[in-house]
């Protein structure tokens, strides 16, 4: 018996398709609608049975707007058998006008389509409840949002926006390839340790109430961090009672890393309280909001590479090969004198 990971391509955001020869399946985010139109939905129609959850990690239209298509999809919404997305209230009410438009944009658009489809689901998902059983075989433990993250995102959810379209419906994400980065891993690590480079700084308040756990399968965990705020994770790790402690750090098959392999969601204490050789990144390497280095940022994997408590070999997971051919330019030698392998990898089973 074994588990599956599909990691589909999904432009700059994330979707992920777990399952398990028990025949559970868990589908985590959706991309830009073009993902669950081009990908997850021929993916379920080979699945041996229903979604046991669908996880919404947070409202951001890279993770959401291909979750909308599914909801709003009658041949297959009903293969959903729970649901996890963090609305705007605990009461699950959502503001419209009076043209009945929806206000809040994405988040309350997939509000009011959840309640509409009669979609059954759970509201309410931070750290005060931190063990889910998913399925016969998989246990979730949930590290973060916190309730105050939640509560944050709820007082500045907006309730004005008028009506959006979802990236892939009509507009896509934007953003060319990244440029190629011809910055050292050796200078970019002097930089931090000059405290010229920070990392694992603040972030948005829907990146702060990012579903992240740790996936539990037999012997073996894997690591799901959304795109979750990771001074949130490092507290919820040391709660567990994970520390800096050879013998007592996470021990897992694989880091899913946060935000797309950017700096502000990854910092050395986090690299301290984990132990993995193996790290994935989900991106295209573009993003609309930032013009130069896109996500991902190679100083997050200068931090990891030189850690010093790195596995000996490092693997670097990228769903779309230009990320790779971009960061990594063959003709630097970087992978050799660093000893990790940079590969494109669509599929991971255990």
């Amino acid at each position: 018996m074994g588990i599956r990971f599909e990691f589909f391509e999904a432009g700059c955001g994330d979707s992920i398709l777990v399952s398990t020869d028990e025949g559970t399946h868990i589908l985590i985010d959706g991309g830009v609608a073009t993902t669950y139109q081009d990908e997850i939905s021929y993916s379920l129609d080979n699945l041996d049975g229903n979604l046991d959850l669908v996880v919404v990690t947070h409202i951001d239209t890279d993770h959401i707007c291909g979750i909308i298509e599914l909801v709003n999809d009658s041949s297959r919404r009903g293969m959903i058998d729970e649901f996890w997305f963090n609305t705007a209230s605990e009461q699950m009410s959502i503001m419209e006008t009076d043209n009945n438009e929806i206000g809040g944009g994405h988040g309350n658009l997939l509000s009011h389509f959840i309640r509409s489809r009669k979609i059954i689901h759970r509201n309410n998902i931070f750290t005060g409840d931190n063990i889910f059983y998913i399925g016969t075989d998989i246990k979730l433990t949930l590290l973060s949002p916190t309730e105050e993250g939640l509560k944050k995102l709820r007082d500045n959810w907006s309730e004005d926006d008028i009506l959006k379209k979802c990236q892939g419906s009509s507009i896509e994400i934007g953003g060319s390839n990244p440029p190629e980065d011809r910055r050292k891993i050796s200078d970019l690590y002097i930089k931090y340790q000059n405290n010229q480079l920070k990392f694992g700084k603040k972030d948005t308040d829907t990146n702060n109430s990012s579903i992240a756990f740790i996936l539990t399968y037999k012997d073996k965990k894997f690591l799901f961090l959304g795109d979750s705020d990771i001074n949130v994770i490092n507290d919820s790790l040391k709660a567990l009672g994970y520390s800096k402690k050879e013998e007592e750090r996470l021990e897992v098959e694989f880091i899913k890393l946060s935000h797309h392999g950017s700096r502000k969601n990854i910092n050395n204490e986090f690299l301290s309280l984990v132990k993995s050789d193996t790290f994935i990144t989900l991106t295209n390497g573009s993003h609309p909001s930032r013009s130069k280095y896109k996500h991902p940022d190679k100083e997050s994997y200068a931090l990891i590479l030189n850690h010093p408590n790195r596995a000996k070999k490092i693997k670097l997971f990228f769903n779309y090969s230009q990320v790779i051919d971009k960061k990594f330019p063959m003709d630097m030698g970087e992978e050799v004198e660093y000893k990790f392998i940079a590969d494109k990898k669509r599929v991971l089973r255990f």
